[in-house]
């Protein structure tokens, strides 16, 4: 299973519920992050932040982004971009990521990847 950027961030922010999520995953169910996600999240962290967020990643597979899955990115960007314009470019890779890998997604934004079936949420965010 890929977990998403948006779960990682809400573990590091100490949100209960990614923490619950994370308890709750079974042990024999493998955990992988895209290297998109480690472009995410290193890129957007404070220097206070380098440290928690690497022992973080380095928990993970690492799974990387090769030609195959940045061309089914591709593909799925000129399918699903005129109805979902507000799609990262991030967000197809990972998509691409997982179809090609045949793994499911761990996210909490749904919205962000219509082109996965039935795909529900892992948790939501508290309100306030």
């Amino acid at each position: 299973m890929i977990v998403d950027t948006d779960i990682l961030i809400a573990h590091l922010r100490g949100v209960d519920a990614a923490r619950d999520w994370f308890t709750s995953v079974s042990p024999a169910q493998s955990l992988r992050v895209s290297a998109v996600s480690v472009a995410e999240l290193t890129g957007g962290m404070r220097p206070k932040e380098v440290a928690i967020t690497n022992r973080l990643l380095g928990i993970f597979d690492i799974v990387p982004v090769d030609e195959p899955i940045a061309r089914l990115a591709g593909e799925l960007r000129r399918m699903w971009h005129g109805a979902h314009s507000g799609i990262s470019l991030g967000d197809y890779l990972i998509a691409a990521t997982c179809q090609w890998h045949g793994e499911d997604l761990a996210t909490i934004n749904v919205k962000h990847y219509p082109m996965i079936d039935d795909l529900r949420a892992a948790f939501r965010l508290p309100r306030g």
